[in-house]
């Protein structure tokens, strides 16, 4: 299908912004990134109609995700030889994935009106033990961070690098990539 891309001069290189079903559209954007900023201009932005296949169609595994950015797979063997834990492999894998997924979006932190999205899990209480023989749970978050009784208080309930432009994004990369996600979710004893 054919899509208009948007894309923004910065620093003398086109960054792309997003891609619309009609030209309406796009302009519609152009506007409100003008109307915000003040030093931009609709001079600052191009845009290029493309064939497209949805991301969510392009990207199904780890693999597809590297294909999409090209660069290399990780080289888990030699990770883990060098002393990285299951759960940081997982992480970067993630960190590819979400990328990808993304398409040259980026959070920006600055911008509280600008929504985040991410994968959020119902976790069930395991079933294992632990090497004692008592019985644990799954309570895990992406990050976190508390000081108590200290002149700090950080709470952060999910990691930045794994956020979504869209819903819909987020609730497939959660569905799809959940072996990858329960790696550095979930302590496994």
């Amino acid at each position: 299908m054919k899509k208009i891309a948007l894309f923004r001069n910065v620093n003398g290189s086109p960054e792309f912004v997003d891609r619309f079903d009609t030209m309406k559209e796009a302009s519609d954007c152009v506007a409100s990134i003008v109307d915000g900023e003040d030093d931009v201009t609709v001079f600052d932005f191009t845009t290029e109609e493309q064939e497209y296949t949805d991301i969510i169609e392009r990207v199904k595994s780890y693999a597809d995700a590297c294909d999409v950015l090209g660069v290399p797979q990780l080289d888990e063997k030699a990770m883990l030889s060098a002393g990285f834990r299951p759960d940081e492999i997982a992480r970067r894998k993630l960190e590819t994935i979400t990328a990808a997924l993304n398409e040259g979006w980026k959070p920006d932190w600055n911008n509280t009106d600008e929504y985040k999205y991410y994968p959020w899990f119902y976790i069930e209480p395991g079933k294992g033990k632990d090497p004692d023989g008592n019985p644990y749970g799954a309570a895990a978050g992406l990050s976190y961070a508390a000081a108590k009784y200290a002149a700090s208080n950080t709470h952060t309930n999910i990691g930045s690098r794994l956020c979504f432009h869209d819903r819909r994004t987020a609730f497939y990369a959660g569905n799809t990539f959940t072996d990858l996600y329960a790696a550095i979710l979930v302590e496994k004893f």
